[in-house]
């Protein structure tokens, strides 16, 4: 049986991280390792508040701490469970997350009897609001998805719907650390320009909305992201023929405009 890290980057969200560490540690296939890395600095409140969470865990052989001395980005922290890291896949869940307890067996299960041109899988996930309703997304593109990342036509949900073999990793390098928002997205990107990847048709994480998300805090931080992954794959964007060109910076610009209508910056919602 093959083993699989669960990598868990966290950041001021103790009260949530406990959860995800269990639902990581308590899934039907037994060979995992959970990986928790603390991107709060080294000392702060929120480092400790977080050890307290975390160090009932610390005597399980399948489970690793690892505190950053100051505060990095998730990028940085994604990249420093993968360096310390055992396993032939990888997957990645978001502190404030929690996957069902089948997640890791079917997308093993899906990348097991599949040959080596395929390098990762995402699944269906349930968004779940504050007021308890539920909204389940199930996916069903497979395959050369460059595009469909490109133009922002998957939902990866942070990258918690991941697994990712780790010899891909080895090819493929690690996150880009510049990226402070849309990592994963850029990393799953450069992904499918080598491997082919596939969907497990089951909602296989929860996904929990609520306002202290670690989300962009302005419209305009949002806007300068989403432009900085515009910048980085211009090249590859400028490749497209040019209809899938306007389509891609269409897709983006449309979820610009909707963070400015969020904040009723009307003005600046219509010159997207």
């Amino acid at each position: 049986m093959k083993k699989v890290s669960v990598i868990i980057p966290t950041f001021k969200r103790p009260d949530f991280l406990e959860r995800a560490i269990e639902s990581a540690l308590h899934q039907d296939y037994k060979n995992i390792e959970v990986i928790v890395v603390d991107d709060n600095g080294r000392g702060t409140a929120d480092q400790l508040e977080t050890y307290e969470t975390v160090k009932k865990y610390n005597t399980s052989e399948n489970f690793l701490y690892i505190a950053h001395e100051t505060n990095l980005n998730g990028s940085c922290a994604r990249n420093t469970g993968i360096k310390n890291s055992k396993g032939d896949y990888i997957c990645f869940l978001d502190d404030d997350d929690q996957f069902m307890p089948d997640k890791v067996r079917k997308q093993v299960d899906l990348l097991e009897g599949h040959s080596g041109d395929w390098g990762a899988c995402y699944s269906g996930h349930t968004r779940v609001y504050p007021t308890g309703a539920k909204f389940k997304h199930i996916p069903k593109k497979r395959g050369n998805l460059y595009f469909d990342i490109l133009a922002a036509k998957i939902d990866l949900c942070a990258g918690s719907t991941l697994m990712i073999k780790k010899d891909v990793i080895d090819k493929v390098g690690f996150f880009d650390e510049s990226f402070t928002r849309h990592q994963d997205i850029e990393y799953i990107l450069r992904v499918s320009k080598f491997y082919k990847i596939d969907v497990s048709n089951h909602s296989l994480v929860n996904i929990f909305m609520h306002p202290t998300s670690n989300r962009s805090k302005s419209a305009e931080q949002f806007e300068e992201r989403k432009k900085y992954f515009l910048d980085t794959f211009n090249s590859s964007i400028k490749s497209l023929p040019e209809y899938k060109q306007r389509y891609v910076y269409f897709a983006h610009n449309i979820d610009i405009a909707k963070q400015y209508l969020k904040q009723k910056n009307i003005k600046k919602c219509l010159l997207f």
